[in-house]
């Protein structure tokens, strides 16, 4: 019936008459709406009053695309979207890892083909420059400008000379330095293509620890600044230093315009693998990506690192001879490198070019990239002419010959002769590849696994600055509308320096913990001086106090006492998100006798013993309440002092041995019974002996999960800052005291170790936040020694399917291998999940770590550790290059709950989260913000009112919304994929369309203009906010767009 249907529709749409009524009334609709639209705005530009035709195109194109592909479609108003399929490719990380690296199996080597065509050889000079490392940035810059300035000097004499620069937060600070002349010179080396510009965005980021919005605004930053500055975008990826590769990074800079890359430190194995079936450079592909749309030119530099010794070929003593530099300074393997001259050129020139072919047997296409540089290369200009004139002469010899044509060039010639020849030689496309290439491994066997988890507390305080910024800038761009210009340019140069800070910290040396004790010292200076300036702009805009924030630059978050004695307050909660959220909020009061109202109406309040730094502060209280904060929007509740009629309720205590609680004034009963956890929607049962979470019953639909918690400690671990070495077994913690805290509104249990204090809890709230385990944990393992600290889930699921995310886009598929603990370690940014069936269970994160997953259905989190000796990857010997300057640190996890429509597919390697546990994710990293403030005044500012009735689509996020140069906007949304639930989600999932026009109006937005994800190539023309057209927004897509005013 279903097909006749069909059938039956398809004739009455495909028959002339009807096909010629739907032409007429579709043409006669568009020709009356543009004639009133003349009518209307007759004296208008024609670029603002009507759209440009190429963007109308171009939409229906990318229409057209989308249905071809069964991978990207058009969300309507679904509270969950169907199934994905998966992207057919050559190669998958995944699969690769199980057979070469955990079954230990080689794949036959490709045929050997012999070449006829002559080799092209792209010499490529670079310099390395980490902003920190073994010294500051600001150390560096020394460096950086003296590298900067040699280059300018010495290319503007010598035209055959090329470079290349990635590090934007160096070039910038240089450039801000120059005078006009310079910055002409510069300008010039640019547009003739003979100093390239690659990556663009602000630092080389670590691709396993970022959460993706703060990766997106690294690129915005450093695009915006080249973009100004020369009016060009980047075109190649360099990322030849991150420990392991996100394949959702390149995925972010393909968004942004760039669809070449370089890397190189993958698995050994697997490089070694792919070179040997001549896979390199290979199209990287998305697991969602079915037609290859977003496909990423990739190449991995050939050998063991990206210095001199592993550049043209198998022998470093022989390309060694090839570092001029070593001339007179360092030495060599084999011989030192001699000057070129007429006796030494043609035998220097022969070993050259043996080596170039050797190397190029492990490709198909005869042109290779030869990298010619190292860290902090070209600081003396000695090196410029060394490097240069002694290259120049060996170019000249070999360029005689027939077998290899070579030069000093860049990655855009390097990558559009490649390119060139894979389009004339039709049966030797690249090969795809699709997933990640973690975790990595060196050529020594070490596992770069420890970093994921390093220093979690400088982790974490990046993550708290990057909420307040995103708070900063949308608050300001709310309220903007109304503030004095003047006030706008302080605000904005305030956050223009934090964000700069925080990308910064996206450094693969700074959010990994892998540098030097006096370096992180110094990012954490940085980045609370930038916690503190942005609280400034956050308290300016909202004429408030913030309710908590970090004291002291080494330490964690501190919540202000609300001060009621002089008068009442009013509570401000910011919701930034676009769905609203319902949930139960705290304070820190003096008073017993507490007063809570929201709009006149007294409300249900719970106290309870605060506590902070792991231990009861007795002189205050903790005062908790429900309340729904709408999207975008600031709640207001009212505190004071007062008989609040009954309706504020002390918590009831219980512990298993009162005697180990110092709760001052609080009366502590003792019981011997499990300390369960009951809500009309959900129960948790926990150990009578530990308090640890046993298992969960949502009462919504009755399902049931095992989920047993425990922790675990690694002693005389041997890694460092970058490794992980276990040597023993763990074992378990045992030694706990429970206590439980009861009220109305949530009910929690603390559990107490020598080096954990965790608050588990369940709120007394219909809706998503009702039917979560919140957890809080304070660590500090400070007296330690040599020791990692897990804590571990586990679910008695027998082989369930289990992932980590890529930096918060998509759920990558981990397995568990018979190979030592270090190797099954993989990056957790935001979220492990497990699945068995039907039943799915994610945990989120609000600050970065490791994880790996064992068979019995358990996931196993690195949730600190403290390490007393060097790994030997850098850092070197002595006092400040050892990572044992932990500090005690607050984190926090949420447990979600999942009944899933329908069973994964056992082979798949990827998947997406719920709606649930996608908006945990944004809510645990951008929780609700709180201020609180006298009562209104009339000299008061203008107040963020809410946007009447916004409801967009569920899957949407709204990363930023950032200012740019002339008092532009940038604002960024994103459409996660999403799997079905049977759970119900918050108050969301109308139309995009509406509810972004709402927004752009509240935002003051008079026109807009869509842009690739870096906000520099604008696509098609500068659009009226009322005809706003329907934009598509596909799954795992964004929607940029400039505002206007």
């Amino acid at each position: 019936m279903h097909r006749l249907a069909l059938s039956a529709k398809r004739k009455v749409l495909l028959n002339p008459k009807t096909v010629s009524i739907y032409f007429f009334a579709i043409l006669f609709t568009f020709l009356l709406a543009y004639h009133q639209r003349l009518g209307q705005h007759n004296n208008e530009l024609h670029i603002s009053r009507v759209v440009n035709m190429r963007s109308f195109v171009k939409e229906a194109n990318n229409l057209s695309n989308s249905q071809k592909n069964p991978n990207i479609f058009e969300p309507k108003n679904e509270v969950c979207q169907r199934p994905l399929t998966e992207s057919s490719t050559n190669f998958n990380t995944f699969d690769l890892f199980e057979s070469v690296v955990a079954k230990g199996n080689t794949l036959p080597p490709a045929s050997k083909k012999s070449r006829t065509e002559k080799l092209k050889v792209y010499v490529l000079p670079f310099t390395h420059v980490d902003p920190g490392w073994l010294e500051t940035f600001e150390r560096y810059t020394k460096s950086t400008n003296q590298i900067l300035d040699n280059m300018h000097q010495f290319m503007m004499k010598n035209e055959k000379m090329r470079f290349m620069w990635a590090e934007f937060v160096f070039f910038e600070r240089w450039w801000s330095l120059q005078n006009e002349q310079v910055k002409e010179d510069v300008k010039k080396l640019v547009t003739e293509g003979r100093l390239e510009l690659a990556t663009g965005s602000w630092v080389m980021t670590d691709e396993a620890n970022p959460y993706f919005p703060v990766s997106v605004d690294n690129i915005v930053e450093g695009f915006q600044f080249i973009h100004k500055n020369f009016g060009i975008k980047p075109q190649t990826m360099w990322s030849n230093d991150p420990f392991g590769y996100s394949n959702s990074v390149p995925y972010l800079f393909k968004k942004s315009g760039v669809h070449r890359t370089v890397i190189n430190r993958i698995h050994h194995k697997l490089k070694q693998t792919l070179q040997s079936q001549k896979a390199i450079p290979f199209k990287w592909r998305q697991y969602f990506d079915a037609t290859g749309e977003d496909d990423v030119l990739t190449q991995i530099l050939p050998y063991t690192h990206y210095d001199i010794l592993n550049s043209c070929g198998s022998d470093a003593s022989v390309c060694c001879e090839f570092d001029f530099k070593r001339m007179t300074h360092w030495s060599c393997p084999g011989p030192k490198p001699e000057k070129i001259t007429n006796a030494n050129v043609a035998a220097k020139a022969e070993k050259l070019v043996n080596q170039l072919e050797k190397m190029s047997e492990m490709y198909k296409a005869p042109v290779i990239l030869m990298m010619h540089g190292d860290d902090f290369r070209f600081d003396m200009i000695e090196e410029w002419n060394q490097q240069h004139d002694n290259f120049i002469p060996v170019f000249d010899e070999i360029n005689k010959g027939s077998r290899v044509e070579i030069r000093f060039g860049t990655f855009t010639d390097y990558f559009n002769d490649l390119e060139k020849w894979y389009s004339n030689n039709k049966d030797s496309e690249p090969p795809t590849v699709s997933g990640d290439f973690f975790p990595y491994m060196c050529a020594l066997g070490d596992y770069w696994t420890g970093y994921y988890t390093t220093r979690p507390f400088f982790k974490r305080q990046g993550r708290l600055l990057h909420s307040l910024i995103r708070n900063g800038d949308i608050m300001l761009s709310m309220l903007r509308v109304n503030l004095k210009q003047r006030k706008i340019g302080e605000n904005v140069k305030r956050l223009e320096a934090a964000r700069r800070n925080l990308a910064l910290f996206q450094h693969h040396d700074a959010i990994t913990g892998t540098s030097k004790v006096s370096v992180m010292d110094n990012y954490s200076e940085l980045l609370h001086a930038s916690i503190v300036s942005t609280n400034i702009v956050l308290e300016n805009l909202t004429k408030s106090d913030i309710d908590l924030y970090p004291r002291i630059h080494d330490g964690i978050e501190l919540q202000t006492i609300v001060d009621l004695e002089s008068s009442e307050k009013e509570i401000r909660i910011f919701n930034s998100h676009l769905f609203e959220i319902t949930d139960v909020f705290k304070i820190r009061v003096k008073e017993r006798e507490v007063i809570v109202s929201i709009d006149g109406k007294i409300i249900e309040a719970q106290l309870e013993p605060f506590f902070q730094k792991s231990k009861v502060e007795k002189d205050s209280f903790l005062l908790l309440f429900q309340a729904t904060v709408l999207p975008l929007s600031m709640m207001k509740v009212k505190v004071q002092r007062g008989d609040s009629g009954g309706l504020t309720k002390m918590a009831k205590i219980e512990a298993k041995d009162t005697n180990a609680w110092d709760l001052g004034s609080w009366t502590i009963a003792s019981s011997t019974s499990a300390p369960n956890l009951e809500t009309p929607y959900f129960k948790v049962s926990n150990d009578p002996i530990t308090g640890a979470i046993q298992s969960v019953n949502k009462l919504s639909d009755n399902s049931k999960f095992h989920c047993q918690q425990s922790f675990y400690n690694y002693k005389e671990a041997g890694g460092g800052a970058y490794l992980m070495r276990l040597h023993t077994n763990p074992k378990e913690i045992i030694e706990y005291q429970w206590l439980k805290v009861s009220g109305p509104l949530r009910q929690s249990i603390y559990q107490k170790s020598t080096n954990v204090l965790q608050r588990l809890s369940i709120h007394n709230v219909e809706g998503p936040s009702g039917e979560e385990v919140d957890i809080s944990m304070s660590i500090d393992i400070t007296k330690e020694r040599n020791t990692e600290l897990m804590t571990r889930f586990s679910t008695k699921w027998d082989k369930p399917l289990t992932y980590t995310d890529s930096v918060g886009m998509q759920l990558l598929r981990r397995d568990f291998y018979k190979l030592p603990v270090q190797s099954n370690y993989y990056p957790m940014p935001t979220a492990a999940v497990l699945q068995s069936g039907k039943q799915r269970l994610s945990i989120v994160s609000n600050v970065e770590h490791g994880a790996r997953f064992l068979e019995s259905g358990t996931v196993e989190i690195n949730i600190d550790r403290i390490l007393n000796q060097d790994d030997g990857k850098g850092l070197g010997t002595g006092p400040d290059a050892i990572p044992i300057d932990m500090k005690p640190v607050d984190m926090k996890f949420k447990l979600i709950f999942d009944s899933l429509e329908s069973d994964p597919t056992e082979n798949s390697r990827y998947s997406t989260h719920s709606f649930r546990a996608q908006q945990a994710v944004q809510t645990i990293i951008y929780p609700p913000m709180m201020f609180n403030r006298p009562p209104k005044k009339e000299e008061d500012i203008e107040e963020i009112e809410e946007i009447s009735n916004l409801k967009f689509p569920c899957d949407i996020q709204l990363l930023t919304v950032r200012p740019l140069e002339d008092n532009k906007q940038l604002l960024i949304l994103y459409r996660h994929a999403t799997v079905c639930s049977s759970q119900k989600v918050g108050n969301c999932g109308g139309e995009l369309k509406s509810s972004l026009m709402d927004l752009l109006i509240k935002l003051g937005a008079k026109q807009v203009q869509k842009t690739d994800l870096s906000g520099v190539t604008r696509v098609g023309g500068i659009i009226k906010v009322e005809y706003l057209p329907d934009y598509e927004l596909k799954t795992f897509d964004f929607l940029t767009l400039i505002l206007y005013r």
